[in-house]
C-alpha cells in the first residue's frame, strides 16, 4: 500500500509522544503510530525524514525479557525459541543504533538508554494491544491479554470464581497473573506490567480504584497466650509483647501492618520480620511472638494459631485500582464486569 494512503487511513487509532533524546542529539521528535502489528515511527531529523517500520513483536520480547529477567523465560512465555527471541533483541536495537540490554550472570535488564525508553516502549505494546481488542471487538470476536497483580491471599479466595466465570464467558481472552506484596504491584501498576492491580487501596493512590470489601485485622496469638480465648484483644496490648513484623521489603513493614502498629503504639522494628506471611504465622504457632494479620490470609493459613479480634477494630480496604478507566482495554473493562458481578460489588 501506498505510504501516503497507509497515513490517510492510520487516524482509527494514533497517539504522538514527544521525546527529547541525550543520546542522539539529531534526533528530535518520535511521531508514534499504531496500527495492527506495526508502529511507524515519523523520526524528524535537522535537514531530512526518515521512515521505519517497527514490529510490535519486538517490543514485547523486549519487555518480556526485562520484566521475567531472562531471555529463555520471555521465549517460554511468549511461545518463542530462545533463539527467536535473541534474534528480534539484536533486530531492535540494530534499528534503533544503541544497545537496549544488559545481559550478565544476574539476568536481562535495560541500559540506561533502554530504561529511558521503557515508557514508551510500555505505551507502544499497550496500544497495540488495545488496537488488536478493539479490532477483534468490531468483528465480534472477544480476545486480549489481560495483566493482574496481586496478593497470594487474594489469588486464592477470590480469583478462582473470577477466573473461572471470565474464562466460561470470554474463552479467547489470556490472563496472566502476577503475585507480590503491596510496594511491588503499586510498582508493577505504575510502570504498566499489570494492568489491574487487585490490592490494599492507599490514601495516596495515584490510580482510579473501585473498592470490594474492608478486611478485619486480627491479633494473631500461639495457643497458649494468655488471651488467646478473649473475645477482643485490645490493641494496646500489644505493646510490651515480642512483636513479628511483615515486611514489604528489606526494612518496612506492609502498609496496613505499619498502620496497625502506628494505632497500637508500637515501632517499626519487631523481634523478628519475614516478607513472607506464613513463615510469620508458623513463627507465633512456635511461641516466638505475636503479630497481626488481616482476615483473608488466615482463612488461607494453616497454622495452628489463635486469631482473635482487635478492639477497637481496624481493617484494610481491599478493592482493584488501574491506571486509567478512559485508557482501560475491553479485556480489561470485561475482567473488571466478572469481578464485580462474581463478588457482587
Amino acid at each position: 500500500m501506498d505510504m501516503g494512503v497507509w497515513k490517510r487511513k492510520i487516524n482509527l487509532i494514533s497517539f504522538a509522544v514527544g521525546v527529547r533524546s541525550a543520546f542522539d542529539k539529531k534526533v528530535t521528535q518520535f511521531l508514534l503510530l499504531v496500527k495492527r502489528e506495526f508502529i511507524i515511527f515519523d523520526i524528524t531529523y535537522s535537514n531530512t525524514m526518515e521512515e521505519k517500520l517497527v514490529d510490535t513483536a519486538k517490543v514485547r520480547a523486549l519487555l518480556a525479557a526485562v520484566d521475567l529477567g531472562s531471555i529463555s523465560k520471555a521465549a517460554e512465555s511468549l511461545g518463542y525459541t530462545q533463539s527467536g527471541i535473541t534474534h528480534m533483541m539484536r533486530s531492535l536495537e540494530e534499528e534503533a543504533g544503541f544497545p537496549l540490554l544488559l545481559r550478565g550472570n544476574r539476568g536481562v535488564k535495560f541500559t540506561a538508554d533502554g530504561e529511558r525508553l521503557a515508557p514508551l516502549f510500555r505505551e507502544l505494546s499497550q496500544a497495540a494491544d488495545r488496537l488488536e481488542q478493539e479490532l477483534a471487538l468490531t468483528r465480534g470476536v472477544e480476545s486480549g491479554v489481560v495483566k493482574i497483580g496481586t496478593y497470594s491471599s487474594i489469588s486464592l479466595h477470590w480469583l478462582p470464581q473470577i477466573l473461572e466465570a471470565f474464562q466460561e464467558r470470554y474463552p479467547n481472552i489470556e490472563v496472566e497473573l502476577l503475585e507480590g506484596n503491596g510496594l511491588e504491584i503499586e510498582d508493577w501498576l505504575s510502570s504498566g506490567r499489570i494492568d489491574i492491580a487487585y490490592t490494599s487501596l492507599r490514601p495516596y493512590f495515584n490510580f482510579e480504584t473501585v473498592k470490594i470489601l474492608d478486611d478485619p485485622m486480627f491479633a494473631v496469638l500461639p495457643k497458649n497466650h494468655p488471651r488467646a480465648h478473649d473475645r477482643t484483644f485490645p490493641i494496646s496490648a500489644f505493646k510490651g509483647e515480642p512483636f513479628l513484623v511483615y515486611v514489604a521489603d528489606d526494612t518496612r513493614p506492609e502498609f496496613d501492618l505499619a498502620q496497625a502498629m502506628d494505632m497500637a503504639g508500637i515501632g517499626e522494628k519487631g523481634k523478628f520480620s519475614s516478607n513472607f506471611d506464613m513463615t510469620i504465622l508458623a513463627m507465633v504457632e512456635h511461641n516466638l511472638g505475636v503479630t497481626i494479620m488481616p482476615r483473608l490470609i488466615l482463612e488461607g493459613s494453616t497454622a495452628d494459631v489463635a486469631a482473635v479480634p482487635i478492639s477497637p477494630p481496624i481493617s484494610r480496604s481491599l478493592g482493584m485500582a488501574v491506571r486509567s478507566m478512559a485508557d482501560a482495554s475491553p479485556a480489561m473493562r470485561r475482567f473488571m464486569d466478572i469481578t464485580r458481578e462474581v463478588l457482587g460489588i
